[in-house]
């Protein structure tokens, strides 16, 4: 049967979930929906999944508000429970509906982090640092920034991360400033960007003597979203590996 029961309601699916989203949170909601099928013999609707699902995120790890005011304490924690550990967290003061200050309350703004390992593991590295930006999926949508770099065996390794509001030139700027304050301390350092505006921005207004160049993945993406020849995408990535030149800013 495929019809969706009237009595298999959220809270229901949720109590049949639990156990599976606690073993592994990012769990697809369609593999929830065959779970529920074979268990009922119904094929439940993907919202009454997803519903369920969130209920149960809820439940386990507690809500985005209720997370986001548990924030100082997981700093201090962080910095109690793991030596060496570097938060810059900064926040603005938070206005009411009158327009007038409220004593006691801030709102997040932006937070850089790092750990003790990797700023000690970064001088065994290669100096080449890939940095770039993703967006983050939920209630608050924004931007996890992030340098990894590599060993001479090729393994990969994050040494910092921030979260920040847009990733623009004042974003990168902070973030930059840290990484040069509690990470690199030399200067023969080339950074591998998609060389966004931001960035490119806040790398000259930086002072500091390291050198940017393209991503060659950025450049391949690119390339196929205008032109959508995968044999041409690959002939692209052949050329900027085959290229012995770089190009500072």
């Amino acid at each position: 049967m495929t019809e969706d029961h009237r009595k298999l309601y959220s809270k229901t699916i949720c109590t049949c979930i639990m156990p599976m989203v606690e073993d592994m949170p990012t769990i697809k909601v369609s593999v929830l929906i065959v779970e529920m099928q074979a268990r009922f013999q119904y094929r439940v609707s993907y919202r009454k999944v997803w519903i369920a699902k969130q209920m149960a995120i809820e439940q386990l790890y507690g809500n985005f508000d209720a997370s986001y005011n548990e924030l100082q304490g997981w700093i201090e924690a962080m910095r109690e429970y793991v030596p060496g550990t570097v938060i810059e967290l900064q926040t603005r003061p938070y206005y009411g509906p009158d327009k007038q200050q409220q004593p006691g309350k801030r709102i997040f703004q932006q937070m850089f982090w790092t750990f003790d390992p990797c700023v000690r593991a970064f001088p065994h590295c290669k100096p080449f640092m890939q940095v770039d930006g993703t967006w983050l999926y939920g209630k608050y949508t924004q931007i996890l920034l992030i340098a990894i770099v590599q060993d001479r065996n090729r393994n990969v390794l994050p040494i910092a991360f921030a979260i920040v509001d847009k990733e623009n030139m004042e974003s990168w700027e902070f973030f930059l400033t840290n990484l040069r304050r509690y990470v690199i301390s030399n200067d023969n350092i080339c950074i591998i960007s998609n060389r966004g505006k931001g960035f490119i921005a806040a790398i000259r207004c930086f002072g500091v003597p390291w050198r940017s160049v393209y991503c060659i993945r950025h450049i391949a993406a690119n390339f196929h979203r205008d032109y959508k020849n995968a044999d041409w995408k690959r002939q692209v990535v052949k050329m900027g590996k085959e290229q012995p030149y770089h190009f500072n800013i």
